[in-house]
C-alpha cells in the first residue's frame, strides 16, 4: 500500500509541476480563487498525508526553514503594531507566502529522498512550457485587461521570466553534453521560449535569458582553452540573437531605449518611495497588510515595490530582511559547495535567475514558482550536507 501512496506521491508532483506555468489560470471560473496550480497544490499536498511520518524529515531542512518562519511570525509581530492595516486576522500575516513554504519543504523533501525524479521534474516544467507557446501560437489564453497584455491571466513579465528558466534548462543540457546531434535538437527546442519571452516583451526575461547563459558558461567546468572557446561562441551567438529580436520585436526595441535614454526601468518611483519608508522605518515594519497603504502614501500607488528584499524591509523591518538574506545566504552556500564538488552550474543559474526576478517583480513572494526552484535547488543538492558530515565523523 505504501507503494502504491508513493506512486501517487509521485504523480502528484509532476501535475503540480506542469501545473506551475499556469499559476494564474482560472478555467473553472471560481474567480481567480482556484487556479490550476492552487488545486494541483491541495491535491500534492494531500497525497503526502500517509507518507508524512514515513518520508518526511524537518531536521534536514530546519536551516532553511527556520528563518523563513520567523520571517512569517515577525511579520505578523509588527502587524500588531500596525492594526490600523489589519480588519480581520488572516490579514495579519502572509498566508499565501507561509502556504508556499510548506509546499517548498515538502517539495524539497519530495527530491530529496527520489533524487531520481529531479530529471522528470524538469522535464515536466519544460514540456509545460511548450505546451504554453503551443497554445499561445493558436491564439488561446493571450487576453488584455485595461490594455495590459495578460498570458493565460499571467503578467508577460512573469511569464518571460518562466520563459526564461525554461531556456535556460534547456541550454543547460546541451552545454553538459555537447553533440551536433544533440545541438539540433535542443536549439529547435529553445526557440519556443524566445519566441514567448519575445512575446512577453518583458526586459527582466530578455537580461534573464542572457545573464543565466553567461552564468552557465563561466562556472562550467572545462579547460581553459575550450572554455574560452566557449564563451566566445556565446558572445557571438548572443549578440546575433539580440540583434535579432531588437529588430523583429519593436515593442522590446522601445522598452530598451526608453530605459537607455531616461534611465527609468520602469520602478524608479516605486523604489525611491520604498528606500524613503525604509529610511523613516529603519527598525519597525508596517506589516504584511501595511505595504500598500505606505506605498500610496509616498508615492501615490497603491502597489507593492515591485522587489522582494524592499517589500520584506516594509513588511518585516530590519529583522525580517536579516532572516530573509540568511535564507537565501544559507541557500547560496548550499549550491555552491554542490558546485565545487560536481560542477553542476545549473544550480547556480537558477539561483541568479530566481532572486533577479523576485527582486523586479511585484507580488514575488506570493509566486509560485520561485518557491517550486527554491524546492529544487535545496532538494537537489542537500545531500552534500549529509555527505560532509559523513566524512567529518570519519575524520
Amino acid at each position: 500500500m505504501i507503494k502504491l501512496f508513493n506512486i501517487i506521491n509521485d504523480y502528484c508532483l509532476y501535475l503540480l509541476v506542469f501545473s506551475v506555468t499556469f499559476e494564474n489560470w482560472d478555467p473553472f471560473s471560481f474567480t481567480g480563487s482556484y487556479s490550476v496550480t492552487y488545486l494541483s497544490t491541495v491535491l500534492y499536498l494531500g497525497s503526502w498525508v500517509p507518507l508524512v511520518g514515513r518520508n518526511f524529515s524537518f531536521s534536514i531542512f530546519k536551516r532553511f526553514a527556520i528563518p523563513l518562519f520567523l520571517l512569517i511570525f515577525v511579520g505578523f509581530f509588527f502587524s500588531v503594531f500596525n492594526s490600523e492595516y489589519v480588519e480581520e486576522l488572516k490579514f495579519a500575516y502572509n498566508y499565501r507566502a507561509l502556504l508556499l513554504i510548506v509546499l517548498m519543504l515538502f517539495i524539497a523533501a519530495h527530491l530529496h529522498i527520489k533524487p531520481k525524479t529531479l530529471t522528470i521534474v524538469l522535464n515536466s516544467y519544460i514540456t509545460s512550457m511548450l505546451l504554453v507557446f503551443l497554445l499561445v501560437s493558436l491564439g488561446k489564453g493571450v487576453t488584455y485587461e485595461n490594455g495590459r497584455l495578460l498570458i493565460f491571466e499571467e503578467n508577460p513579465n512573469v511569464m518571460g521570466a518562466k520563459a526564461s528558466i525554461a531556456f535556460l534548462i534547456t541550454i543547460s543540457k546541451l552545454i553538459n553534453n555537447f553533440s551536433i546531434k544533440r545541438s539540433i535538437i535542443i536549439i529547435l527546442m529553445c526557440i519556443p521560449f524566445i519566441s514567448l519571452i519575445a512575446v512577453s516583451g518583458s526586459r527582466g526575461a530578455f537580461v534573464s535569458m542572457f545573464l543565466g547563459l553567461g552564468v552557465l558558461l563561466y562556472f562550467r567546468r572545462t579547460g581553459a582553452l575550450n572554455k574560452l572557446a566557449v564563451i566566445i561562441f556565446g558572445v557571438l551567438g548572443s549578440v546575433v540573437l539580440i540583434t535579432y529580436l531588437l529588430e523583429t520585436n519593436p515593442v522590446i526595441a522601445e522598452r530598451f531605449a526608453d530605459t537607455v535614454e531616461s534611465g527609468d526601468i520602469g520602478r524608479n518611483v516605486l523604489w525611491e518611495a520604498a528606500y524613503n519608508i525604509i529610511r523613516d522605518n529603519i527598525i519597525m515594519g508596517a506589516g504584511f497588510e501595511g505595504v500598500k497603504p505606505r506605498m500610496f502614501a509616498y508615492s501615490g500607488s497603491f502597489m507593492n515595490p515591485h522587489n522582494i528584499f524592499l517589500y520584506v524591509y516594509i513588511a518585516c523591518g530590519l529583522p525580517g530582511i536579516i532572516l530573509f538574506v540568511t535564507f537565501l545566504a544559507r541557500l547560496g552556500k548550499l549550491l555552491f559547495l554542490h558546485f565545487k564538488k560536481y560542477g553542476d552550474s545549473l544550480n547556480l543559474v537558477l539561483f541568479v535567475i530566481v532572486v533577479f526576478n523576485m527582486s523586479k517583480q511585484g507580488g514575488s513572494i506570493g509566486k509560485t514558482t520561485f518557491w517550486f526552484f527554491f524546492a529544487v535547488l535545496i532538494g537537489s543538492t542537500i545531500h552534500i550536507l549529509d555527505e560532509n558530515k559523513v566524512k567529518s565523523k570519519k575524520i
